[in-house]
């Protein structure tokens, strides 16, 4: 017992040294991912997408001392690695395709809204900016501050004011962004070959020149600048609204060149040297100014009206959005996923010469999907499974119904009828079913086409798949300030996933390097009392592309005689059936020991690969957890000792902690067992078996 005991203590040292030195939780809250956020494109280029390098040079003490430094600069902030993003629009544009994903992925599982998406979205490089578009969570109140820092160092130089809006990497953005965006935005909304388009040009060419010969302070009045920012808030409300008045934005376009011309200039003009300078109308008595050279892009434009809701929320948001995303699951996740990036992790290879992998996972009669009557009847309490669900996850539930308003549903009553499916879905993935099981490993094949295709991709590739992206996506996404029909079009995985750019060879590389295994024990039987359950696993094979199922058919073959056949089934997406790909006749009876490892034994046999994953049917995956796959699976390949290992233990989060209090003490026992006492048994002792 004092052995025990002084085991107890060891372990918890021990193991809060080790993760201390792994680096583990420094990425804790949103406020620290802020900080962090501008060396991702970095850290993810260096950890999760391959280097060329010469088999001779891995391994040596030479690459490995530079990747201690490359990892301790990422880890630290040394140097500004976000600059090179600026310079290399491929690295940028990789970094924006995988962060989108991981966010549409979060989108599609309802744990962010319509709103947070667009807040947390990396765009892509339109619309001219020269700086890189950070998500609008990053820039949130920036550009105030900057127009705060303006007016008070209003007789400072232009260096000395740059260099006090650089100190923030993302107020440099903001700004530059906010003026380029605006510059765009103006010429785009007035008619070309116009002396308005004309007069508009050569006042932004002055302000140009001024930022170029750095006397921007000495000729523009910095006072001026809350005026124009005021006027360019309400002109942006106007193109925002779903009926747009040309009359207010003539209006407004006049106030603007007023402020532009009186205030801003700090050397007053007359009108004559205004029409020398290309600033005034030449000939007043043709009309009032813009008065017919206004011509607003087509409401059908979602591109155009997107990056002016990005604009607006630069323009206006004066909080720091640190409750953004406000689901804690997510906001988990993302910082879990960004910790991780930032530790030591092996480099992954091309999925071409990764270590190929299946998952297993061992299923007897368990519920696959809630049906209607499961989610409507109640129990002795009176409280239904979907009402339950409602209460738990209420802000989950309100990121569904506006999904599906966005997908067509135009009453509550919908999800009875034509939105059954989509109900019994969101209800089962929360619930412990096979359906959320699934869903979760089937991550792991979605991962693996996108990482193929950026194995491959040429620069011409991405940087034409991520305009190509921008334009064929139908923007459906509300905001706060522009109201949607609710026939909007659906943001779908097809429409607005990296798989729109997919050559072809990206599902036959992701299908020979992962297989998913699901030992349905009983499925035959299932098949032939029209179980339910069978025709819920056919349906998750017939939209699972990589899923497979294992099952003992019996055969009776006379006088009492069975005979039993390991079978292994898929879904042919051509010919719309399912279709048996092995059968394998078995000695005798499946079960002779215990039914759960019986399960596995029979279904082993149809795994493939170098490793295999086993997998509960209560557990889940995620998207971003899945890039990383590739990296653990080079653990294998890494000596700890004397040899390699062969067992690789990963930490578990139980989210049904939230459940109730008994529920979070099962969870913290859990965290505690897996982080503190298997930790110590893997390193230092080295003896881990589970």
């Amino acid at each position: 017992m004092d052995v025990q005991i002084w085991y107890s203590i060891y372990s918890s040292f021990a193991g809060a040294g080790v993760g201390l030195f792994a680096h583990l939780g420094e990425i804790r809250n949103m406020q620290q991912l802020k900080l962090r956020f501008q060396f991702f494109a970095s850290a993810i280029q260096f950890n999760l997408m391959p280097e060329e390098q010469l088999l001779n040079t891995r391994g040596t003490l030479k690459s490995k001392f530079k990747d201690a430094i490359h990892r301790l600069k990422l880890r630290y902030g040394l140097g500004r690695p976000y600059r090179k993003l600026e310079s290399n629009q491929i690295e940028a544009n990789k970094f924006a395709l995988i962060w989108n994903e991981i966010i549409l992925s979060f989108r599609e599982e309802d744990i962010i809204s319509d709103k947070e998406f667009e807040l947390l979205e990396l765009p892509e490089n339109s619309w001219n900016v020269r700086v890189i578009r950070w998500p609008c969570f990053l820039l949130c109140n920036e550009l105030l501050l900057a127009l705060s820092q303006a007016k008070e160092l209003v007789d400072d130089s232009d260096k000395r004011l740059y260099k006090k809006i650089c100190k923030s990497e993302y107020r440099r953005c903001a700004v530059i962004e906010a003026y380029d965006s605006v510059k765009h935005l103006l010429l785009a909304i007035i008619k070309h070959n116009t002396e308005e388009h004309s007069i508009v040009t050569v006042l932004f060419q002055e302000i140009g020149h001024s930022l170029e010969i750095e006397k921007f302070t000495k000729l523009f009045d910095t006072t001026a600048l809350p005026k124009l920012h005021d006027k360019l808030i309400k002109l942006v409300q106007l193109l925002n609204r779903p009926v747009k008045d040309p009359n207010q934005v003539v209006n407004t376009l006049q106030a603007l060149y007023e402020i532009a011309i009186r205030d801003f200039f700090k050397e007053q003009r007359n009108p004559d040297q205004l029409k020398e300078d290309g600033l005034a109308q030449q000939n007043p008595a043709s009309g009032l100014l813009f008065e017919n050279a206004i011509q607003l892009p087509d409401a059908r434009n979602e591109n155009f009206y997107r990056q002016v809701r990005r604009l607006y929320t630069i323009l206006t948001s004066n909080d720091s959005m640190q409750n953004i995303p406000v689901n804690l699951e997510a906001r988990r996740r993302i910082a879990f996923f960004s910790n991780s990036l930032f530790m030591n992790m092996p480099h992954a290879p091309q999925v071409e010469k990764m270590m190929a992998f299946s998952v297993l996972t061992p299923y007897y009669s368990e519920e696959v999907l809630y049906n209607k009557e499961q989610l409507r009847n109640e129990n002795e309490d009176g409280v239904s499974i979907l009402y339950y669900l409602q209460t738990i996850y209420d802000d989950e539930w309100k990121n569904f119904i506006e999904r599906m308003r966005r997908e067509g549903m135009t009453k509550d009553s919908d999800l009875w009828t034509d939105k059954l499916r989509d109900l019994r879905l969101w209800a089962s993935y929360r619930g412990q079913t096979l359906s959320r099981t699934v869903r979760g490993m089937m991550y792991y094949y979605r991962a693996l086409k996108m990482l193929t295709f950026l194995d491959s991709a040429s620069e011409m590739d991405i940087r034409e798949g991520a305009r190509e992206l921008v334009s064929m996506r139908p923007d459906s996404l509300h905001s706060s300030i522009s109201e949607r029909s609710p026939s909007s079009k659906s943001l779908s995985r097809a429409s607005s996933s990296v798989s729109l750019l997919f050559k072809g060879h990206e599902y036959g590389t992701a299908l020979m390097k992962f297989t998913y295994v699901i030992a349905c024990q009983i499925y035959g039987t299932q098949k032939e009392k029209k179980d339910p359950h069978a025709d819920e696993i056919l349906y998750l094979m017939q939209k699972n592309e990589a899923l497979r199922v294992a099952y003992v058919d019996e055969k009776t073959t006379g006088r009492d005689e069975k005979e039993y056949y390991s079978v292994l089934v898929k879904y042919d997406q051509q010919l719309q059936k399912e279709v048996e790909i092995y059968r394998v006749k078995l000695p005798g009876p499946l079960k002779l020991g215990e039914g759960k490892p019986e399960n596995q034994n029979h279904a082993i046999i149809f795994t493939r690969g170098d490793a295999v994953q086993t997998i509960d049917m209560n557990q889940d995956n995620y998207f971003e957890e899945a890039l990383k796959m590739r990296n653990l699976l080079e653990e294998y390949r890494h000596y700890y000792g004397i040899r390699r290992p062969t067992i690789l233990g990963v930490r578990e989060h139980i989210f049904t902690g939230s459940v109730s209090s008994l529920a979070w003490f099962m969870s913290a026992q859990e965290t505690s067992f897996v982080t503190l006492g298997q930790r110590v048994l893997a390193n230092p002792l080295k003896v881990r078996m589970h």
